[in-house]
């Protein structure tokens, strides 16, 4: 009998897979936004709305698996964490694909296109944050890994390493955040104020997907310590 097969004998129908999918579909977002800001740094928009249309349509995906989940998770299961914390990672995972598809709307809408000084700060804060979304989601698909092991000690210590890599990759982005806030602080007064205010938010917002994605690594480890 298969892994996957023993969980079902063990647990029913396990909700692992479509939160592992979810998660999948939820990356392939701020993955695609990666492809989006080197298109918008060109100011090739023709390629950058493509790329819009594509985050769109992928975030589309991630929440039509996000309410199908919702809406066959049954009120019990057999698992060791509760349905709040499902829904809860569920809904944290959501976010990073919402932010995305929000993020390319306002570069695109404005044609957003950072100055010189820090575009390439900008690309470098974006491979990071998909690089944070890629460690919350090695560590979500170690997930049915731990159930099979019964969260044996060897397996618990592979995931406590994968979720210090989340922290350790948002940190980074931290730190990236506030290299470019001090340069376009440096260069204010050549720009206009409401392009200004725009560039701090689209760093905010890109930020705030690295946030969502250790949010997740941190309530993964709460589920494992209940």
């Amino acid at each position: 009998m298969t892994k996957k097969g023993n969980i079902s004998g063990l647990f029913g129908k396990s909700p692992i897979s479509p939160l592992q999918q979810h998660m999948k579909q939820v990356h392939s977002c701020i993955k695609e936004f990666g492809i989006f800001a080197k298109a918008a740094n060109s100011e090739d928009w023709e390629k950058a709305k493509l790329a819009q249309l594509s985050i769109g349509k992928k975030e589309q995906k991630a929440d039509v698996l996000k309410k199908k989940l919702r809406m066959n998770l049954p009120s019990t299961f057999m698992m060791p964490f509760s349905r709040r914390d499902l829904l809860d990672v569920l809904l944290i995972q959501d976010s990073i694909a919402n932010i995305t598809k929000d993020l390319a709307g306002l570069m695109m809408s404005r044609h957003m296109s950072f100055p010189k000084e820090f575009a390439d700060d900008f690309l470098k804060l974006t491979k990071l944050c998909i690089q944070t979304s890629a460690a919350a989601l090695v560590a979500i698909n170690e997930l049915d890994e731990l159930l099979e092991t019964a969260f044996s000690s060897r397996e618990r210590k592979i995931v406590d390493k994968m979720i210090r890599q989340v922290n350790d990759l948002e940190h980074e982005t931290d730190v990236v955040q506030d290299e470019i806030r001090n340069k376009l602080f440096l260069v204010e007064s050549s720009i206009a104020p409401v392009d200004v205010m725009f560039y701090y938010r689209a760093i905010e917002w890109l930020g705030e997907t690295a946030d969502a994605a250790q949010k997740v690594g941190s309530r993964f480890e709460v589920m494992l310590t209940k």
